[in-house]
């Protein structure tokens, strides 16, 4: 077989080829596509934007003010009515609190804690003798 030949073979296949893919590329961008319609079922305002939270250092008011910057009015309102229900008749929340026993040890039962204050004592003692305070 001849390269010149070969080579119209070859053109020819790529030809054919390329028309069917053709025709399906073209029929398919006639198919109409669907359009999507949102629904919105409820309103929704707009969430206000907060300040920044400035900060200050300290890690308590830190904290406290991104607490502030970023809690919604119903995040509070959810949180003031559980802390209400805790407090229960008495309306001291504190109480459920210090209701039972402190978890833990008491180290101050331990013998060893009876001379700790004698062995501080000591020790700043030692601290005088060796630098002279």
């Amino acid at each position: 077989m001849k390269v010149e030949v070969f080579k119209r073979l070859i053109k020819e296949a790529v030809r054919e080829a390329v028309r069917e893919e053709l025709a399906v590329v073209l029929s398919e961008d006639t198919v109409p596509t669907r359009t999507q319609v949102q629904q919105i079922t409820q309103y929704e305002r707009p969430r206000p934007t907060a300040p920044k939270p400035v900060y200050t250092g300290d890690p308590i008011m830190d904290m406290l003010n991104e607490t502030r910057a970023t809690m919604t009015r119903e995040e509070y309102r959810d949180m003031a009515s559980v802390t209400s229900d805790m407090a229960g008749p008495s309306m001291n929340p504190m109480q459920h609190f210090n209701a039972g026993p402190e978890p833990g040890l008491d180290i101050s039962q331990f013998d060893f804690m009876m001379r700790a204050g004698d062995v501080y004592k000591a020790s700043v003692a030692k601290d005088k003798e060796k630098f002279g305070a």
